[in-house]
């Protein structure tokens, strides 16, 4: 299982999110062998935050290997079910060269130190893109399982759920790669979350005293977290997916009409807390009217204001155990093991 973690904005919660996947992966029984991939150009944090976990075996030091394209990165293996990888350059990887990240890391590693390969059961790559970016000209190997992209859609700007065409564009691609029509239904991942609380009129000092608060909620957060909590958690709920198109015409469509409205009729209570209304409601109809468990969207229904704190935690402390960590990322942590959960499970069903 290859994850791409992709967001339309900078500071949506990527690396946050690539951490506590590698935590879950870790915290299975058996763990699983996870090769944790940072390509971020402006701070490598995913790389800084798990070079401080502790794991079964020896962490060795950081390694310098070269790829034919990316040129020098660092590898470091952190035991015997964690290595990591990150580029040496702080700049943006084209397509081609987050590709060979993804498929030739372990093997150029093994083959630079004489050692025996890392074959992990799971990669997580922290992607600081937009997805559309990722439109891979040349094939994956041969018998490479097809990408699962956890997209993170942000509502600081509504606009840009107006632009759906590159998302189109780039999700016919992967359908033609992998001749699987049901791709973006099977292997795009909705992930909605919440806007920082008024963030426009708070103080940076009020902003900081809010990052030590672990989570807020606004109007409808806890009718969703217990809805989407029952349909994740009950054996018997049918799980299905839904294609782009149809997240696109049931949410998007039915929140950008609601906002607009709100802008024109009542433009004194456009705020962060009304958009984020609006998202806990629409989001809530949505499950409400089908009754699934929806393997492709995943609702985080409240605001954890404290996510950067805990990934710079992790970074400053010298060693941070595993459920040293999930503590660290408290109910955060234990939404996304309840999502993967359900998810790995169902797809092993399918498969």
């Amino acid at each position: 299982m290859t994850f791409i973690v992709t967001s339309n904005k900078g500071g949506s919660g990527k690396t946050p999110m690539s951490i506590n996947l590698v935590l879950w992966a870790l915290s299975r029984q058996p763990a699983l062998r996870v090769l944790a991939i940072d390509i971020n150009h402006t701070n490598q944090d995913l790389f800084q935050a798990l070079s401080h976990l502790s794991q079964t075996g020896s962490s060795q030091f950081e390694t310098a290997f070269s790829l034919p394209k990316t040129g020098t990165a660092y590898y470091q293996p952190m035991g015997d079910y964690l290595h990591i990888v990150r580029p040496r350059a702080f700049q943006p990887l084209s397509p081609s060269q987050t590709l060979e990240m993804i498929t030739r890391s372990c093997e150029e590693y093994a083959k630079e130190k004489g050692a025996p390969i890392f074959t992990p059961d799971m990669i997580v790559l922290d992607g600081n893109y937009c997805f559309p970016s990722y439109r891979f000209s040349e094939k994956m190997p041969e018998g490479w399982p097809p990408f699962v992209f956890l997209n993170i859609w942000s509502i600081t700007s509504p606009h840009e759920l107006r632009m759906p065409t590159d998302y189109r564009t780039t999700i016919s691609e992967y359908r033609a790669h992998y001749n699987l029509q049901s791709w973006d239904s099977t292997d795009f991942v909705h992930v909605f979350t919440l806007l920082e609380k008024e963030r426009k009129v708070a103080s940076e000092m009020t902003r900081l005293v809010r990052m030590q608060k672990p989570v807020y909620s606004v109007a409808g957060s806890d009718d969703l977290a217990d809805l989407y909590k029952r349909l994740a958690t009950d054996s018997t709920s049918k799980s299905t997916s839904f294609s782009f198109d149809q997240i696109q015409r049931e949410v998007f469509t039915p929140i950008l009409s609601e906002i607009d409205s709100l802008v024109v009729e009542s433009p004194g209570s456009y705020s962060e807390d009304a958009m984020n209304a609006r998202w806990i409601e629409r989001i809530n109809v949505f499950l409400s009217q089908h009754k699934v468990f929806p393997l492709n969207l995943f609702p985080l229904p409240h605001y954890y204001p404290f996510l950067r704190k805990a990934v710079v935690d992790m970074i400053l402390r010298e060693r941070v155990e595993l459920d040293t960590a999930q503590r660290l990322f408290g109910e955060f942590y234990r939404w996304i093991a309840m999502f993967m959960d359900r998810f790995v499970r169902e797809r092993k069903q399918i498969g």
